[in-house]
């Protein structure tokens, strides 16, 4: 007999993780720094009547640390953090103007870019950021709220150098659990292509390829009707540009079939274009003059120790006020049946306002919790360099050692290295820069930063009559036991801007 159903029913059991109202706001927080921090803070202050400032700025005296933290009152689980007694054993607080007295130092550009960087050498207060000049962009097109806070975030997402290296499903899952705003890969696809009709032109590439064909085509709709050197442009970044990147204009002339004059330019066309259209545009409009608060400083002190200061910028310390707390204690020893309606109303509303605020407090305390073992770790880590200054003493370094050193999620880790900038004695760094990739030396890893650095000693000390060779300058590095092949020594003077053997003469 024939089975009545006809279709078996089955359960499968998934696990998912939804974070709390708390953690996500901890998780913004964190990401913030010191400036868009205080913005932040300035804002719940206005929103909250139960959240009020203090009368000082001293961190460790008072503010948020004086409010005590009830079972069940911020949700969050800190469970994996050191200690905070030895968490802020080592942190002062300075002055506003100690933090920013101190810049200019050099600075390697990412691995992906050919050319150097450097970090800002002047500080002046007034000028529109790299981002705000983007921002202000987003006037001229017709989006509704939903696309321009996604368009945003995209933007908030570029590196200096003005490309998006972080893919859009990260950015998706990013804005969806962090943010609590959903959108789909066809929207961000949509968007990133309207952040690359900005200008600079290039702005908002994946890659440097990308780059360097969204400057050609820039404000140009159809291929066919280019002059005839920007076809050959294109034609040469889209089919031609591993060549390119090694400077093989022998193999690109022949596969082109370009006379020597049409090879001349094109080489004269592709210098005009910028690999950084970010860090150009600061340097038309005020890069080097916009001002940068550091999130960290690290001073060496008179005995050789490393004291470590969180700076705190404007950012005033906060507390609940004293009445509300007391007039809510007054109701809880009332009966509620006594309560008129109004005020029932009244106590629910003022006892949500002082949740809000104590959340608001432990997500800073927490915020200042996990940047200070953070830094603490990276200070231990990159030890040499803090003592020294000396760059090639950097250790390869990466977010997954940092997570392991405090017990925190790579993903914390990252949210606290994206943005942020340390003070120390031989200048300002963002703090990514100590994130370095590793080589190999006499059979031990090295910073690829150590290997970039003999290699430029070694160019400055060759005869400029009779320059080396990538080949020559391969055979030097091994001579220092640096253990790299002649591709990668290309590459890495490409990133640093040196010129070929024949362009040094």
């Amino acid at each position: 007999m024939a089975s009545k159903f006809s279709q078996i029913s089955t359960q499968v059991q998934t696990q998912t993780q939804n974070l709390t109202p708390q953690q996500l706001l901890v998780s913004q927080l964190t990401e913030m720094p010191v400036e868009a921090l205080y913005e932040r803070v300035d804002q719940e202050l206005k929103e909250n009547i139960a959240l009020e400032r203090d009368n000082h700025d001293d961190w460790a005296e008072g503010g948020i640390y004086d409010s005590p933290k009830e079972n069940g009152s911020d949700g969050s689980d800190t469970s994996g953090y050191p200690s905070e007694e030895d968490s802020y054993a080592a942190i002062t607080q300075p002055t506003y103007a100690d933090a920013v007295a101190d810049y200019g130092s050099p600075d390697d550009v990412p691995d992906h870019l050919p050319g150097s960087q450097s970090v800002p050498e002047e500080i002046v207060g007034e000028s529109l950021s790299f981002y705000d000049q983007l921002d202000e962009q987003i006037g001229f097109l017709h989006l509704n709220g939903h696309e321009e806070e996604v368009l945003r975030y995209l933007i908030g997402s570029l590196d200096d150098d003005g490309l998006l290296h972080t893919s859009l499903q990260q950015i998706q899952d990013e804005l969806e659990v962090y943010h609590n705003v959903n959108t789909s890969s066809q929207e961000l696809e949509h968007l990133l292509g309207l952040l690359q009709t900005f200008e600079p032109a290039g702005v908002g590439a994946r890659s440097l390829q990308e780059c360097l064909l969204l400057q050609v085509r820039h404000n140009e709709e159809d291929d066919d009707r280019l002059p005839l050197i920007k076809r050959q442009l294109i034609q040469l970044l889209d089919q031609h540009f591993d060549a390119l990147m090694i400077n093989r204009w022998d193999r690109i002339q022949h596969s082109m079939q370009l006379s020597d004059k049409e090879v001349k330019r094109l080489q004269h066309e592709v210098k005009r274009l910028n690999p950084r259209p970010g860090s150009s545009m600061g340097e038309a409009i005020g890069r080097n003059i916009q001002q940068i608060t550091p999130d960290f400083i690290v001073e060496n002190d008179p005995y050789g120790n490393l004291a470590l200061t969180l700076n705190q910028g404007q950012v005033p310390t906060l507390h609940i006020n004293d009445e509300d707390l007391q007039l809510l204690k007054s109701y809880d020893k009332r009966d509620p049946k006594s309560l008129s309606r109004t005020e029932r109303e009244g106590v629910s509303y003022l006892r949500d306002r002082v949740e809000r605020a104590r959340s608001f407090i432990e997500a800073l305390r927490q915020r200042h919790h996990t940047l200070s073992i953070t830094m603490q770790t990276i200070i231990n880590l990159q030890r040499p360099f803090f003592d020294s200054g000396d760059e090639t003493l950097l250790r390869p370094m990466n977010l997954e050692d940092v997570a392991k050193q405090t017990g925190l999620h790579i993903s914390t880790i990252s949210r606290v290295s994206n943005s942020k900038w340390v003070q120390t004695t031989y200048g300002i760094y963002p703090l990514r820069w100590f994130f370095t990739s590793a080589a190999r030396q006499g059979g031990e890893d090295v910073s690829i930063r150590a290997i970039k650095t003999a290699l430029k000693e070694i160019i400055d000390a060759e005869d400029k009559q009779h320059p080396f060779t990538d080949e020559a300058l391969t055979k030097a590095l091994r001579q220092r036991h640096f253990d790299v092949a002649r591709r990668t020594v290309t590459k890495y003077r490409v990133q640093m801007n040196i010129p070929t053997a024949k362009m040094r003469k």
